[in-house]
């Protein structure tokens, strides 16, 4: 099974979460790849073409869909708290960020775009726009080992 996270390079919070969550909750030994690229990456943009949309952050959704968002309080929250040392960029991960571009989540669709984080299992894209529970991950994990005969 091919696992692709497309987001931002290096990752956001958001999107190495996501891929954190991922390797957390994809069963051991099991004949599976997890892979991370760019949104602009060659593949990304060739899904998006494949899908006729585009891959973007919540940056460019808001852009295309008109939305004002207060980017500084997203920066603030993805900086994560003060006077935490973030080992890595999911470590600055919390549901408020998640929250505060909840608008652009919402209206990625009708302006054309999937927003990052995008999860692509096998070629399919199966979530996009949020960093989903880890219940929902590890649900989704088991259906996809299901439907490939695992």
């Amino acid at each position: 099974m091919d696992i692709l996270v497309i987001g931002t390079e290096p990752p956001c919070p958001r999107c190495d979460l996501l891929g954190l969550l991922l390797q957390q909750e994809a069963p051991e030994g099991g004949n599976w790849v997890l892979r991370h690229c760019a949104f602009d990456a060659p593949e990304a943009v060739q899904l998006g073409d494949a899908l006729r949309c585009r891959i973007g952050t919540a940056g460019h959704v808001a852009s295309a869909a008109d939305i004002h968002m207060d980017w500084e309080e997203v920066y603030r929250l993805a900086a994560g708290p003060s006077g935490k040392v973030a080992l890595r960029p999911a470590d600055r991960w919390s549901p408020e960020l998640d929250r505060a571009l909840e608008p652009c989540r919402l209206a990625a669709a009708a302006a054309g775009f999937l927003m990052t984080p995008v999860l692509v299992i096998d070629g399919r894209v199966v979530h996009h726009g949020n960093v989903p529970q880890r219940e929902s991950i590890a649900a989704l994990l088991r259906k996809e080992l299901r439907g490939a005969g695992f």
